[in-house]
C-alpha cells in the first residue's frame, strides 16, 4: 500500500476525458485508415406541421364541472397549437432570410458585373488608343507633325547643386555648339 503519485508498473491512470481529448481520439481513429469511409450522420429532419384531424373526438363543451382529466387534454392541445404556430413562424422567417440572401447575392453579382464591364471598356479604349498611334505614323517614319519646332526632351537631374544632363549617344551638348 504505497501512496505515491506515480502508478505502479503495468497500471494505467484513468481520468475523466475532456472534450478536447475526446475530439483528438475521434480524429485519430478517423485518420488511422483514410481509405475507410467516414460515417456522416444525416441532417436533422425539418419539423412539419401535422395535418389537422378530420373529426375531433373530445370536443370540450361549455358545461361546468369538467373532470380533472380534461385539464391535461386541454394542456396537450394548447401545446400542439403553440408548436404549430412556432413552426409556421420559423418557416416564414427562413423564407424571408433566403429571399434577403438571394437579393444581396444578386446585388453583389450586379455590382461585380458593372465593375467588370467598366474595366473591360477601359481596357478596350486603351487597346484602341495603342492601335491608333501606330496608324497615325506614315510609312516613311514621319508622323505627320513638323519636328523642327519641337526641341528634344532632355532629362535633367540636380546632384549636389550641379545640373546633370542625360543625353543619348551621338547627341551634341549645347556647350559644344557654341
Amino acid at each position: 500500500e504505497s501512496h505515491s503519485a506515480s502508478p505502479a508498473p503495468g497500471q494505467t491512470v484513468r481520468h475523466a476525458i475532456t472534450p478536447l481529448d475526446h475530439q483528438r481520439v475521434q480524429l485519430e481513429r478517423l485518420l488511422k485508415d483514410p481509405s475507410k469511409p467516414a460515417y456522416i450522420p444525416p441532417p436533422p429532419k425539418e419539423k412539419t406541421v401535422r395535418a389537422p384531424r378530420e373529426m375531433m373526438k373530445n370536443v370540450q363543451g361549455s358545461s361546468a364541472g369538467a373532470g380533472s382529466g380534461e385539464f391535461h387534454v386541454y394542456k396537450a392541445g394548447r401545446r400542439r397549437e403553440y408548436e404549430r404556430l412556432k413552426i409556421m413562424e420559423e418557416s416564414a422567417r427562413k423564407v424571408l432570410k433566403t429571399a434577403e440572401f438571394e437579393r444581396k447575392r444578386k446585388e453583389a453579382e450586379e455590382h461585380a458585373e458593372a465593375r467588370t464591364a467598366k474595366n473591360r471598356a477601359r481596357r478596350q479604349k486603351k487597346k484602341e488608343r495603342l492601335k491608333a498611334k501606330p496608324a497615325e505614323k506614315s510609312p516613311n517614319g514621319d508622323d505627320g507633325k513638323d519636328n523642327t519646332t519641337e526641341a528634344p526632351v532632355k532629362k535633367r537631374r540636380i546632384i549636389n547643386g550641379t545640373e546633370l544632363v542625360f543625353r543619348k549617344p551621338g547627341e551634341e551638348s549645347e556647350e559644344d555648339e557654341e
